[in-house]
């Protein structure tokens, strides 16, 4: 058989094509090829989603009887090669494979201009006599005999190479370890980098093709390893991020999250490096309301303006091209997030643009505004309602006069089917999670009863019923995928049993079935706690959630489209079994929220890069469960303390999170929600109480805090199920002006912009879940 050295994606050196497309075949999963040279030097950041050490407190200690006879074996095997090693030291055993290198290129190689590794894989072919693929020690002394190769060092001949390199332990080398034996070969080789190129900044687009490449050099031109926070880029085996063979790195539609610092050197020099800094911005995104406006002459009208991009643009307001000058007659507030226009007259009829600017490009969009005697009355294209789900049903809301719009009854039977929405008639309704899917359906979990039921807007009726694993509790959309993730708690209580399903095509209009993720080793995982990233403003697509087990430090990899887990994350050294994970859309972080194995006691924030799974930060101080605002500029820790809770409040920049205030309040807040400002074009939050008649707010660029009061007791902490605020507090998206937050036995829908409280719905009880969704009125 030929011996043309391949290297696997999976790290290892294949004889041939031939096989590696065996093994390929054996393990059922493709190899790619990679470059022989990674295969030689890999890292040990190549990583499979292997299980997790569970925390010490909890592993279970084997009896020192129940030894494994595997391990004897390898014990004796090392014993008897112990007297070996005293006269080949590994010093005189580098110096023979460098001479024996050396020896064999004067005698294989007819010419120069072979690769290196060619020379590796003929000494292979030459020294495998019986032709097995593997050289054993009698094959290597009868080579090291015939050929006279004991002269190459003091003490040391080929068959030391099974002592030193034999990586299985089973008495002989297979290809892979003999490539390994001779990595030491590119060792030598002296590298440069010119001074004014040791840090190099690049700035591209979302959705660019970046090429990078590497000034380090040397004679020969040395082998190059590219990394981001020292994690091996060519180790993590994503399709997007390539190496080529000249030593350039390659990325494809480049994200937001791809941001940050890359940095090469040659393989076996680590102190000549060049760093390259990658700024990555988008195209400005700016919506505007109302499209449409008629009014009187003397009049005043409002237009606002929401913008979105990275970095944050310049917004300015234009009438029909050109800029506004009078002061009098125009008002910009909060850095263009309104506009309004004083004491119309006719000759302020016209096309009013908001317009935002920065690297990424210019973007406007129009609010139009008509001066007429009789004005039309300007109709909205679209209305907000929302869905509650309480005790003896759902009813579903108009926000603005509280008028109630439909109502589903606990007793209703459901369309098709002979089953009850909740039960007969004295049976309450217990309701999990319920999330808006494609502004087309709502799906609710109902644990007690298995199953999910799924509403149409339209129709205002139950659609179908989707059969789950034992509780489902949890629901996730992803809508760049179309599935919906159900997390089943599988017991009444939160302990780490649960599973994992998926709902493919959740907003299409068929018949759903829930599938199962591959699983790890073979078995359904007993999972502790999925984590998907939420949808954020900069409409950014996450290829990953993570999955945590109970009391593992760490947690795995979780590839969304292809539903199974890619590689696992150590966080051992910090101590860290996740106890929520939050991912702002910007410059690729991660945010867990940390406990210790067993206790559960607080063991800080953690601050990671999505792309590589590398640990950034670790704040051993900072405690409590971390939100991040939906324009991904801030980060929210909610630290409950027995006197109170503190909001630490942090900004997300490009070079990690930044301190900006705290705050300590006496409200034992249950639920906090974002909510658009009026004077930035980013969030402010509210916050919920668990005993308190009061809703706070807090103002995130200024630190200003303001209490709504008058909003009625929360439900009793004892009642509250599966996981849930007993006081959730909802908020309707951009341009939304309302919040919803149940009390007790109702539900109260504040104004956000006037920080007032708009109406009381009263005679529900225990009114729970609310889910916001948008009506065209054309």
């Amino acid at each position: 058989m030929r011996h043309r050295p391949v290297c696997g994606s999976d790290g290892k050196v294949y004889a041939n094509h031939c096989e590696l497309h065996r093994a390929a075949c054996n393990r059922g999963k493709p190899l790619t090829v990679s470059r022989l040279m990674r295969c030689l030097h890999q890292d040990d950041h190549r990583e499979t989603p292997k299980a997790l050490p569970m925390s010490e407190a909890t592993s279970p200690t084997l009896s020192a009887g129940n030894t494994n006879n595997k391990d004897d074996i390898r014990d004796n095997l090392i014993d008897s090669d112990i007297n070996d090693l005293e006269d080949c030291s590994a010093q005189e055993y580098e110096i023979m494979k460098d001479n024996l290198l050396l020896y064999n290129h004067a005698r294989l190689m007819t010419q120069d201009n072979h690769s290196k590794e060619y020379l590796v894989s003929i000494m292979f072919s030459h020294y495998d006599q019986n032709n097995n693929g593997n050289l054993e020690r009698e094959e290597l002394e009868q080579i090291a005999e015939r050929e006279d190769l004991e002269q190459l060092s003091k003490g040391c001949s080929l068959g030391h190479m099974i002592n030193y390199d034999d990586a299985d332990k089973d008495g002989r080398l297979n290809i892979n370890e003999f490539y390994m034996a001779f990595s030491k070969l590119y060792s030598v080789s002296v590298v440069s980098l010119d001074k004014s190129l040791e840090i190099n900044h690049i700035t591209a687009r979302v959705g660019d093709n970046v090429e990078i490449k590497c000034d380090v050099t040397g004679t020969p031109p040395p082998p190059l390893v590219w990394r981001r926070n020292d994690a091996d880029l060519e180790a993590l085996a994503e399709p997007e991020i390539r190496v080529f063979n000249d030593g350039s790195l390659y990325l494809t539609r480049v994200q937001l999250l791809h941001a940050g610092n890359y940095t090469c050197h040659a393989l076996r020099n680590k102190d000549v490096v060049q760093t390259h800094v990658l700024t990555i911005h988008t195209i400005p995104e700016v919506r505007v309301t109302p499209r449409l406006q008629s009014k009187r002459p003397g009049e005043e009208a409002t237009m606002s303006c929401h913008v979105v991009g990275e970095p944050l643009p310049r917004v300015e307001w234009l009438k029909n091209d050109d800029s506004l000058h009078d002061e009098e007659k125009y008002e910009v507030v909060g850095n263009g997030t309104k506009l309004i226009v004083r004491n119309i007259g006719y000759a302020d009829t016209g096309a009013y643009m908001c317009q935002a600017t920065s690297i990424g490009g210019l973007t406007r969009d129009i609010s139009s505004l008509v001066i007429q005697e009789q004005p039309t009355p300007t109709a909205t294209n679209e209305e907000r309602r929302f869905f509650s789900f309480h005790d003896w049903g759902i009813s579903v809301y108009e926000p603005a006069a509280c008028r109630l719009y439909h109502e589903i009854q606990s007793t209703d039977i459901i369309p098709g089917t002979q089953e009850y929405v909740c039960g007969e008639k004295g049976i309450a309704c217990s309701w999990g999670r319920a999330i808006n899917v494609a502004n087309r359906y709502v799906y609710v979990t109902q644990p007690a009863k298995d199953r999910i039921l799924v509403i149409s807007k339209i129709q205002m009726v139950v659609v179908d019923v989707v059969t789950t694993d034992k509780y489902p509790v949890g629901l996730q959309y992803v809508p760049a995928l179309d599935q919906v993730w159900v997390l089943n708690w599988r017991s009444e209580r939160n302990v780490g049993i649960k599973t994992i399903q998926v709902i493919r095509d959740a907003a299409q209009k068929r018949k759903h079935h829930t599938v199962h993720p591959e699983p790890i080793d073979g078995q359904f995982d007993l999972v502790r706690g999925l984590y998907i990233p939420h949808s954020q403003d900069i409409g950014h697509m996450f290829k990953y959630g993570y999955v945590t087990h109970t009391n593992q430090r760490g947690m795995y990899k979780l590839d969304l489209a292809n539903m199974r887990y890619t590689r696992s994350a150590d966080l051992a050294p910090y101590n860290c079994v996740p106890a929520h994970i939050q991912f702002p859309a910007l410059y690729g972080f991660v945010i867990l929220q940390c406990e210790e194995p067993v206790t559960g006691k607080a063991t800080g924030q953690l601050l990671l890069d999505y792309l590589t799974d590398t640990v950034l930060s670790h704040k051993p101080g900072l405690l409590g469960k971390p939100m991040v605002s939906p324009d991904s500029r801030h980060v929210v820790t909610l630290d409950k303390q027995a006197s109170g809770v503190i909001l630490v409040v942090q900004e997300i920049l490009a070079n990690g999170l930044k301190f900006s205030f705290d705050v300590k309040t006496t409200l034992n807040i249950s639920d906090i929600t974002f909510y658009p400002s009026q004077t930035t074009h980013g969030y402010d939050l509210y916050a919920s109480s668990t005993d308190k008649e009061d809703i706070l707010f807090l103002n995130l660029a200024t630190g200003k805090v303001e209490m709504i009061t008058g909003v009625g007791r929360a439900m009793p902490m004892h009642l509250k199920k599966w996981g849930n605020p007993n006081r959730p507090i909802v908020q309707s998206g951009i341009f939304g002006q309302y919040m919803v937050s149940p009390s007790n036995e109702a539900l109260f829908v504040l104004n956000g912009e006037t920080r007032t409280v708009n109406c009381e719905i009263g005679g529900l009880v225990h009114p729970g879940q609310v889910v916001w969704f948008t009506v065209s009125l054309h």
